[in-house]
């Protein structure tokens, strides 16, 4: 028994050898590489350089491409190639059900459109070749790089074919020492078109609109474009992604546990719906991104519990206002800084913020030295920097070139009343209102008799007022015309009652 299991052995080795070497010999050829380069040229419509070629058979019969490099000019290079197949399928010198795994990639985007490539570029295998190459089963890639724009993806993908159908099983990536993984499947890998689910604890939303653009044929440097008339049946880039991160970046903007679908073309990324945390609050939505050297943008949200002590930071106004707001917003701009998107925003708001403040506003003040009557009460008003707290504030908004107006600001407190309208700087740096401040019943009552008298509009001091100034310096001001205007028109209708109520007596 001893004796026929060396045997056995025996026999085992010098099969396995016998099977190493013919591989070899078959494979090692340079009419094999020639072959090779020029089936996957037809498949990829890019030319291919392979620099040696070899084999190995355990676990299975695998043909090793080493130093490959593909495209003009050179976009993927891979330190080796290993394609495997079952040896009966290598007895007919065919490659059949096969597994490609690619190791120590590097991928440099934009590429050039496969679905714009010439399939007559590199003629496929004939039944003369010396291999030829049937089908691939499975593709993985082991420390692969994608490099786009200084940015670099680093990881590992293993796929599933099926025709042209990939079915990413996994992906992981490494990007700012941030891990990323993606699931789903490629229906056509010439659009891109498919599915996809991305999930990481961290997400720069601009890097991904980036690397779309370079998928894309519109996102390519004219050298990277291909030439001639583009073919009608040319496959447009469609892919659907389903985003869950924990921490979204969006410039210098971050959003919390953001979730959402995207939609990826050619010309944009659309995120509908879209759900995120931002300055405290919660904002639900469409977002769209379009796809260019400075991404532009359109926003339809609804906002809830916004902090907007925490936005005025964001805007350079740090302390300026104080509470929480709520509304919604349709706008669209362009910019990856927080001055370029203020100064490009268009669009629409309405805005409603209850239980703050505002810093250096001042009402109240203004008022009481306008009723005092002094001369200098419009320099003392406009030096006040007491802070001015509200129950509620509210406005719609028209934006254009980083100025908003409105019609219908209200301002109300347990003190004051102050409607008014007028435009004022996304940036802060310039303030421009206009309107009415009226007094409570508890401040007009304590308000001095001839105030009242000569200003009381309903029964309460009212007084034309104008904010101005800067968003850090407001200044207010009380229209001392219009003061002395209403108390003659008060006068009159106190005399008209006189008149009036003597005729009636007679």
């Amino acid at each position: 028994m001893k004796k026929v299991l060396i045997g056995i052995a025996s026999l085992l080795v010098v099969v396995a050898g016998g099977v190493y070497f013919w591989a070899h010999a078959i494979f090692a050829s340079d009419a094999v590489r020639a072959a090779m380069e020029s089936q996957l040229a037809a498949a990829l419509g890019q030319p291919v350089r392979v620099g040696s070629m070899g084999a190995t058979v355990f676990p299975r019969v695998t043909m090793t491409l080493n130093d490959v490099r593909i495209g003009d000019p050179i976009r993927i290079t891979a330190r080796r190639l290993d394609v495997g197949t079952a040896l009966r399928a290598l007895l007919s010198r065919r490659i059949e059900q096969g597994s490609v795994k690619l190791i120590g990639a590097r991928v440099e985007l934009p590429l050039r459109s496969l679905a714009a490539a010439d399939s007559t570029a590199a003629p496929a295998a004939s039944s003369s070749a010396p291999v030829e190459i049937v089908s691939i089963d499975a593709i993985s890639l082991d420390d692969v790089e994608i490099v786009s724009g200084g940015r670099t993806l680093r990881g590992n993908i293993q796929m599933a074919v099926s025709g042209r159908r990939l079915e990413i099983r996994r992906a992981d990536f490494t990007a700012d020492d941030t891990p990323i993984s993606v699931t789903g499947r490629i229906d056509d890998p010439a659009g891109p078109t498919g599915e996809l689910t991305i999930r990481g604890a961290s997400l720069d939303v601009l890097r991904l609109v980036s690397f779309a653009s370079d998928f894309s044929t519109a996102g390519m440097p004219s050298d990277a474009k291909p030439s001639g008339p583009s073919t009608p049946d040319a496959v447009p880039m469609n892919l659907r992604l389903s985003l869950e991160t924990e921490r979204a970046v969006l410039g210098t903007l971050v959003l919390e546990a953001l979730t959402g679908t995207a939609r990826i073309t050619d010309e944009a990324v659309t995120l509908d719906p879209i759900a995120f945390g931002a300055f405290g609050g919660k904002t639900t939505g469409s977002l769209a991104l379009t796809l260019a050297s400075t991404p532009g943008f359109a926003l339809n949200a609804q906002l809830s519990g916004i902090d907007l002590g925490a936005l005025t930071t964001f805007a350079g106004h740090p302390d300026l206002m104080t509470g929480r707001f709520g509304g919604r917003i349709d706008v669209s701009g362009r910019g990856t800084t927080a001055g370029l998107v203020l100064q490009s925003t268009t669009g629409t708001a309405r805005i409603d913020a209850t239980d703050g403040s505002v810093k250096g506003l001042g009402l109240v003040r203004a008022v009481v030295l306008a009723g005092s009557m002094r001369a200098d009460s419009q320099a003392q008003a406009s030096s006040a920097s007491s802070v001015e707290p509200f129950t509620r504030m509210g406005a719609t908004l028209t934006l254009a070139g980083g100025i908003a107006s409105t019609r219908d600001l209200r301002f109300e407190s347990k003190d004051l009343l102050f409607d008014a309208g007028g435009t004022f700087r996304l940036d802060g740096s310039h303030v421009d209102l206009s309107g009415k401040v009226q007094l409570s019943d508890a401040l007009t009552a304590q308000a001095g008799r001839d105030l009242v008298r000569y200003t009381a509009d309903q029964g309460r001091v009212t007084l034309p007022a104008s904010v101005g100034g800067s968003a850090d310096k407001l200044q207010v001001r009380i229209d001392a015309g219009a003061v002395v205007k209403r108390a003659i028109t008060n006068r009159a209708n106190e005399e008209i009652k006189k008149a009036l109520g003597g005729l009636f007596k007679r």
